[in-house]
């Protein structure tokens, strides 16, 4: 019989060999063996605490003799019964009867029941104590650091935990009454103070895309952040451009805003089926068409505003997706920010005068958010950084006419935002 823990095992290596999201690999895993349903929620849990905790869990084995770490299916099966254990929710049978497996001793696994986690990164300071205790790359914590991230320890724990979670409300609809019938269904909501249609989930989020409402297409699930960039674009009456469009959520953001006409385009024919979806669920397909082309070599000149979030390591977002600490390297870091900086000076060079430019990521490291702005702006200077009003986030000291989000201040995703205006 196969137990939650090595499902949890082979969903995470699979998820490390494939860079994939856990979501995915777990959903082809059940898919393959649906008698094993019933295990999802737990193997969710176990799978999230692990990626979140996988440093730290190494130091633990390591302590105990065990090791080299590595992202073997056994070495996960390892680090999940040594997370059980701390959490005080390893039972003695399940011990014995999985450690083996792992190349574990089972008392001395079980000895771990209850344990301090500080009691693992005693001895070490600055850099390398904030690595192990909430289990960042150490060249994560210094890109970080390198950031000037305020109460930056409170970032790294805000960022292992479940995310807060957001909808944004259809132009029209009574958000007071959209807030009655979501409740009457278990989905309870409050209005934002800041954006008047957006609004947090309090309770039931794993009810919001089941309604009928949500069907009907009168909300979208989207962070506040996310939801922000489209309002520092101001594309009401407006023609506006999406060349990194994704499901095309902020596209359909500018749609409701009252952007005249907006393309999205994406260089992944597979993720406009996902954009497909989503504009035809909100009845928008007369306001968005879609395109498949690459951002770095711009299809369109004729805009008044684009909103340029291009791909990037995505560190903002890992409240939803730990998994990613699991494999990102400074690599991709050095990857991401050139094809960052290469897709937004394309379409720099193709937007036309007095036309404005949003750039987005849902990260924030300085070389993916300021280097990039600044390297723009050596690149094309007919271009000049505005204020992004709304502001909401924090402005960076070293480029203050740009805002970021952060989880721990702001209760969103991490998130940089700058708005460009072409002279």
């Amino acid at each position: 019989m196969v137990l939650p823990e090595e499902v949890a095992a082979r969903v995470l290596a699979e998820t490390v060999r494939s860079r994939t999201s856990l979501r995915d690999t777990a959903t082809r895993f059940f898919s393959r063996h649906p008698e094993l349903d019933y295990m999802k929620p737990v193997v969710r849990v176990l799978t999230l605490g692990v990626a979140r905790n996988y440093i730290l869990l190494d130091r633990v084995l390591t302590s105990l003799g065990y090791g080299p770490a590595s992202h073997s299916t056994r070495w996960m099966l390892a680090r999940t019964l040594a997370y059980e254990a701390i959490s005080g929710k390893l039972k003695p049978s399940r011990a014995r009867r999985l450690a083996p497996r792992a190349g574990l001793d089972p008392e001395k696994i079980l000895e771990l029941r209850g344990a301090d986690p500080g009691e693992f990164v005693r001895g070490l300071s600055g850099v390398e104590r904030l690595s192990v205790l909430y289990s960042f790359p150490r060249w994560m914590i210094e890109e970080l650091m390198e950031a000037e991230i305020p109460e930056l320890p409170k970032l790294l724990a805000a960022l292992n935990r479940d995310p807060v979670r957001w909808i944004r409300v259809k132009p029209g609809v009574d958000m007071e009454r959209l807030r009655e019938r979501l409740g009457r269904q278990g989905v309870v909501i409050e209005p934002d103070r800041d954006l008047p249609d957006v609004a947090r989930i309090v309770s039931g989020d794993s009810m919001a895309a089941r309604t009928e409402e949500y069907q009907k297409g009168l909300y979208v699930i989207q962070d506040k952040a996310s939801a922000l960039v489209s309002w520092v674009a101001s594309p009401s009456g407006k023609v506006a451009v999406d060349p990194t469009a994704g499901a095309a959520v902020k596209a359909s953001h500018m749609a409701w805003l009252g952007a005249r006409y907006v393309v999205a385009g994406d260089v992944k024919p597979s993720r406009l089926v996902e954009a497909k979806r989503t504009r035809a669920r909100l009845s928008i397909g007369h306001l968005v068409d879609l395109v498949a082309g690459d951002a770095r070599s711009p299809y369109l000149r004729r805009f008044d505003t684009a909103i340029v979030d291009p791909p990037c390591t995505d560190i903002g977002r890992l409240q939803y997706e730990p998994e990613v600490k699991l494999w990102l390297g400074r690599g991709d870091l050095h990857y991401f920010r050139r094809l960052q900086l290469r897709i937004v000076s394309a379409v720099a060079e193709a937007a036309p005068p007095r036309s404005t430019i949003v750039y987005s990521v849902c990260t924030l490291t300085r070389s993916e958010t300021i280097w990039v702005v600044r390297r723009l702006l050596e690149r094309h200077q007919e271009l000049e950084l505005v204020e992004p009003e709304p502001v909401l986030g924090e402005r960076p000291r070293r480029l203050p006419r740009s805002q970021r989000l952060l989880p721990h201040l702001h209760g969103t995703q991490g998130f940089f935002i700058a708005k460009l205006v072409k002279l």
